[in-house]
């Protein structure tokens, strides 16, 4: 009964996951008519999903902006639904020269299948996806490992 009830879970689970994201590793990313990136050849875009309220958003963009700008190859959109009169103040002073925020992002959430902020992607040039998840996973060593793997199949 304990193996039974452990494999439902499992599956339950599992479909959980599965319905909240339309990405997978190696694939490209859906197309967004609002979102055209443009990363050069050898370079990375990491995409993030987040919402303002949301402490575990508050703690991890800030963190992965300043990871990511220790990279010249990567750069950052972050993403929320929230128009920009609602956003609070310390995602609008994520802004920088690595990293853009975009508000009222509805129809990049829906294409890409976000359900649960805050949810991160890492893109290469053809807009494959190299990572994704919870960016409060994501770290340097992460990072490099992307890098250099895309730098080994290139």
């Amino acid at each position: 009964m304990r193996m039974k009830l452990s494999i439902l879970f499992t599956l339950l689970l599992g479909l959980g996951t599965l319905s909240a994201q339309n990405t997978a590793l190696g694939v490209r990313a859906p197309r967004v008519r609002s979102f055209k990136p443009q990363i050069e050849e050898g370079n990375f875009l990491y995409m993030g999903f987040i919402h303002s309220p949301s402490r575990p958003c508050e703690i991890s963009a800030p963190r992965v902006v300043e990871l990511i700008n220790n990279y010249d190859a990567i750069s950052a959109v972050l993403f929320t639904r929230e128009p920009q009169g609602d956003c609070e103040q310390w995602l609008i002073d994520l802004f920088s020269d690595g990293c853009q925020v975009q508000m009222g992002a509805d129809e990049i959430f829906q294409k890409f299948g976000v359900e649960y902020a805050p949810f991160g992607v890492i893109l290469d040039y053809k807009r494959r996806v190299l990572w994704q998840g919870n960016p409060q996973t994501l770290d340097k060593s992460k990072i490099e490992n992307i890098i250099q793997q895309w730098t080994l199949q290139r």
